[in-house]
This record gives structure tokens, C-alpha cells and sequence, in this order.
């Protein structure tokens, strides 16, 4: 097992490459998935608010991606008018994000951030909380899993951490 910081430098490192490998990216971030910063490689922005808005966006694309039953996230691609952002699932508790110019090639960006999100993921593993057996948070790699629950006021409430409710099937 690595260092806490080997493994934050070893994460800038493969953020610092893909920026350095792919034309058009600006820079990166690696956060966990409730939105701590891990490590970065922006200069122009800060980067606890883009791990904070990026981890929103993963929870979101996560709670679609089970509610359509598409499978586990592997990443959301937000095309804008002045560039790119890309968030990509780093292991089960930890996001990659990518922000790019107008000019980025996402074809090459996918075909390079494979690696560097599979290391990431690796080194990642050992920095980052493991989720909680909290069934408003159900893991989708455990049949069943993704259940309703059981009462309507379980559906209509909101966790005390801000969790988003999960709905009741309508009868």
C-alpha cells in the first residue's frame, strides 16, 4: 500500500499526462464521489468548487444510469458552448473529470483516459471512503440491490447527508 501522498502525486501525474497526450484538454481533477478533491491539474480555476460540482454530476448520472438499467456509470460527456467537460467513474468511490477547449477531440480523449482512469482507479482505492450499507445508496453490483423502499415516507424524505430520496413504485 502507497502513501497517502505517493498516491495524490502519482494521481497528478496521469492528470498531468492526459492533458499533456491529449490536444485540447485545459486540465483535470481526481475527487471522490462525494466530492473531496484528491489531486488536480487546473491552474485557472478552483478546484474543491469543480470536484464539488462534478461529484453532483456523477450522483446524478449514476442515479440515471440504475433507474434506466443501463448498467453500472462508466462517464458523462457535457459538450458546451466554450468547451467540454468529462466525468468519468474512477473505481466505485472515485471521479475523474476532464475540462476541454472547443477543440478537443473526445474520441481520442476516451481512447487515452481508459489507462489513466484505470490507474487512477488503482492508486485511488486506498484514499477514498467506502460507501456505507445505506440503501438510499444501492449498489448495483449485489442483485436486488436497487429495491424501492419499503414505506412512501422513506420515498418522500431527503437523508440527513442530502441524499437524494429514492421512489416508491406507484400502485
Amino acid at each position: 500500500m502507497s502513501s497517502p501522498v505517493a498516491a495524490t502525486d502519482l494521481i497528478t501525474e496521469e492528470l498531468t499526462r492526459i492533458r499533456q497526450n491529449v490536444p485540447g484538454v485545459r486540465g483535470s481533477i481526481a475527487a471522490t464521489s462525494d466530492g473531496l478533491l484528491i489531486a488536480h491539474d487546473v491552474s485557472d480555476m478552483e478546484p474543491t468548487q469543480i470536484a464539488a460540482l462534478v461529484a453532483a454530476l456523477h450522483a446524478v448520472a449514476v442515479r440515471a444510469t440504475l433507474s434506466t438499467e443501463s448498467g453500472d456509470f462508466k462517464d458523462v460527456i457535457t459538450r458546451a458552448s466554450e468547451g467540454y467537460l468529462a466525468v468519468f467513474a474512477a473505481g466505485s468511490s472515485a471521479i475523474v473529470a476532464v475540462l476541454g477547449t472547443t477543440g478537443l477531440n473526445v474520441a481520442i480523449l476516451n481512447y487515452q483516459a481508459r489507462s489513466m482512469i484505470e490507474r487512477v482507479a488503482e492508486v485511488s482505492g486506498d484514499l477514498v471512503r467506502r460507501p456505507s450499507a445505506d440503501p438510499a445508496y444501492p449498489d448495483p453490483s449485489h442483485p436486488g440491490s436497487a429495491q424501492a423502499p419499503a414505506s412512501e415516507a422513506a420515498s418522500e424524505a431527503v437523508g440527513a447527508d442530502g441524499a437524494l430520496p429514492v421512489r416508491g413504485r406507484r400502485r
